[in-house]
């Protein structure tokens, strides 16, 4: 049984009217920690959210939170909450006008609590984002903590409100569709199923039920372009390269069908109303970062060389345990998810 740091309790609502949130991860990791933050709204219900971290994936949340501002994280001045002596005065400023911090990280960082509580900040508190115990999931480990807090609630899927015309022109999804989204990279090359799996199945898939095929590329798949360019050409398919996230999430709200590895864009496509999401996991543990939701299903391909680590990653080399799921196994899973009629994307 996990004890928590001993803190005192978040302050009741009425005390508080703004709340800063840091949080500096990943895409995924952001996303994974929606059902906590969309469960701090709620119990500060009135208050104001200020964001710190990047800029591009909060700015996703601007309709799902009440923010009012996002601060880049990777700017000079953030550096003094790192370091020695007084804070300069306009950084002391802006940070006490917060009655509450929540700081997500993978682990609680003394020097940071202290110098925003220096900063005028009279309750800050810590929230993981990476596992403690064997399994659990991440949205979980964070309810646990905010319940040690006082914040009792059950996590559910968290779905991002994009403020979408559904009948507004996307220029990126020329046609009605049915569209089908790929993105077959991730943040670590361990996690990537085969690109040639990638493209049978896709190629499979868009002959057998009329789909529409768009690859999703951002910079981690530099790498691939020089395969992805020729595939997606040689098949009619598009391909959609280092487009602004916002973009991409109309793409993957147009979808019917989405197919990608542990990867940001495979939370931002189930936190999206539309696709149906098959998600493949190979070196990590869908039962900790796969993305919640009745519309996600996750395949999991099972490393047997890879000894667990102890943030609940498990290294594995290569991509042996992605190797061995099989495209049939893939085409059968989509098979299953495309048997039931959507009405996304025209399909």
């Amino acid at each position: 049984m996990l004890t928590l740091p001993a803190l005192e309790t978040c302050p009741p609502p009425p005390a508080v009217q703004r709340i800063l949130i840091w949080h500096q991860g990943a895409l995924g990791d952001l996303l994974l920690a929606g059902p906590a933050l969309a469960a701090l709204s709620r119990h500060y219900a009135g208050a104001r959210i200020t964001a710190l971290g990047h800029p591009e994936r909060w700015g996703l949340l601007t309709l799902s939170l009440p923010l009012d501002e996002v601060w880049d994280s990777g700017e000079a001045r953030w550096s003094h909450l790192f370091s020695d002596g007084e804070l300069p005065p306009p950084l002391r400023e802006r940070l006490a006008r917060f009655q509450l911090a929540l700081i997500f990280g993978s682990r609680r960082q003394a020097t940071l609590h202290d110098r925003l509580r220096r900063a005028g900040i009279p309750a800050i508190h810590w929230l993981p984002s990476f596992p403690e115990t064997d399994g659990e999931a991440v949205a979980t480990l964070q309810a646990r903590h905010l319940a040690g807090l006082g914040l009792n609630y059950v996590p559910g899927p968290f779905q991002l409100e994009l403020g979408l015309d559904p009948e507004a022109e996307l220029p990126e999804l020329p046609g009605p569709g049915p569209w089908m989204a790929v993105a077959p990279g991730s943040g670590s090359l361990r996690k990537n199923w085969p690109l040639a799996h990638f493209y049978e199945v896709s190629r499979a898939l868009g002959w057998e039920y009329g789909l529409g095929v768009v690859w999703l590329a951002g910079p981690a798949e530099g790498e691939m372009l020089p395969y992805l360019g020729p595939l997606a050409e040689a098949q009619g398919q598009l391909l959609l390269v280092n487009r602004p996230l916002a973009r991409v999430a109309r793409v993957l709200s147009r979808s019917r069908f989405y197919i990608g590895n542990d990867s940001g864009l495979t939370h931002l496509a189930a936190a999206v109303a539309g696709p149906e999401v098959l998600a493949l996991f190979g070196p990590t543990d869908p039962r900790v970062w796969a993305p919640l939701g009745p519309h996600v299903r996750t395949l999991k391909a099972p490393c047997h060389q890879a000894p667990e680590m102890e943030d609940g990653t498990i290294f594995c080399p290569e991509t042996c345990g992605l190797k061995a799921l099989s495209p049939e196994t893939v085409l059968a899973a989509a098979a299953q998810v495309l048997a039931t009629p959507s009405e996304v994307g025209g399909g």
